[in-house]
């Protein structure tokens, strides 16, 4: 009996010890929790859509050559800083999808532009309809717009003639803009100082650098040439299938167009002095802040080999509408 209890008193002390095993190993067993996902790094903002990265820096702007007017002088360095710009003109198509968006939205434009086809680029635009149409397409992306009609930038730039100055513009804004004068000719040397044009074109005449193959202007043979209208090529033309036979003229920066097919309006009001003034050499400058013309750049399918210089300056007044101007869309910011 003795030894039964004792069998007895150890299976129960077992139980007992067992229990305690049990509870144990119960508390010290990780609970589950819920899974938390780590999140995601920022997304790193992309290039807006066909648009390419110009970078930061200094170039010599003006020619080195001197010859074109004295408005190309004297060379001087501008330091630019980063920026967007589309990698072609403006086309037709997307003018006219802005154009008609735009009306339904309290815009108003004097004229509807014009274009060869969907994939020409736009022309026969004013300047000023050019910046309502920049605002336009900010709005329609949901970007913030550039152009107000006041210093205080409260009204949006959507009607009328405005002679816009510096204060008028939200330079910072991620809203569509045109490039100022030193942005686009940086942005047209691709990183190519000091030559004629945006291709490697060093030393010699300008006139030994250019032919039909390279840019569409007077002396261009092209299916597109046809009597006497506007004779644009496609946008990116030039990219190694073009006739006359040449090779991909995309720029340094990835840029076409940059010479010829159309001018492109810029930003800055012209002075035919500007380039001897000390504010030209201002960081990131933007021209004079009144005027009677704004300036264009590029050379247009109607042009001689020298209004294709890189340097060359050109200007209209900006209710002008020229079936050899047209543009393209800057940026600060992504």
């Amino acid at each position: 009996m003795k030894s039964m209890r004792l069998d007895g008193l150890g299976r129960r002390l077992f139980l007992v010890m067992g229990l305690c095993l049990v509870m144990f190993a119960s508390a010290c067993t990780t609970v589950p929790v819920e899974q938390v996902t780590p999140p995601l790094p920022a997304k790193v903002n992309s290039d807006p859509s066909g648009m390419v990265l110009i970078p930061s820096g200094e170039f010599s702007m003006g020619d080195p050559y001197k010859e074109g007017n004295n408005d190309e002088i004297p060379v001087h360095k501008v330091y630019v800083i980063a920026f967007y710009l589309d990698k072609y003109l403006v086309t037709g198509k997307l003018w006219k999808e802005v154009y008609v968006w735009a009306k339904t939205k309290g815009y108003q434009f004097d004229y509807p532009g014009a274009s060869m086809a969907a994939g020409h680029p736009v022309q026969s635009v004013t300047w000023y309809d050019v910046v309502k149409w920049l605002n336009a397409r900010s709005e329609k992306e949901g970007r913030t717009p550039v152009y107000y009609t006041d210093a205080g930038q409260t009204s949006v730039y959507r009607s009328g003639l405005v002679p816009l100055s510096h204060g008028m513009v939200r330079w910072g804004a991620n809203g569509y803009r045109l490039p100022t004068e030193a942005e686009w000719e940086k942005a047209a040397r691709g990183g190519l100082d000091g030559h004629h044009y945006p291709w490697p074109s060093l030393e010699n005449k300008f006139s030994d650098h250019i032919d039909g193959s390279k840019a569409n202007y007077a002396d261009s043979e092209h299916h597109y040439r046809k009597g006497n209208g506007p004779a644009t090529t496609p946008v990116g033309y030039y990219n190694g299938h073009q006739s006359p036979a040449g090779a991909d003229m995309a720029n340094g920066y990835g840029l076409y167009d940059m010479s010829g097919n159309l001018n492109q309006w810029v930003w800055d009001w012209y002075d035919s002095a500007w380039y001897g003034k000390a504010a030209a050499l201002q960081r990131d400058g933007r021209g004079p802040d009144l005027g009677f013309y704004r300036i264009v750049r590029g050379g247009s399918w109607n042009n001689g080999p020298g209004h294709l210089r890189c340097a060359t300056r050109s200007f209209y007044g900006p209710a002008d509408w020229v079936n050899g101007i047209g543009f393209r869309a800057a940026c600060s910011q992504p």
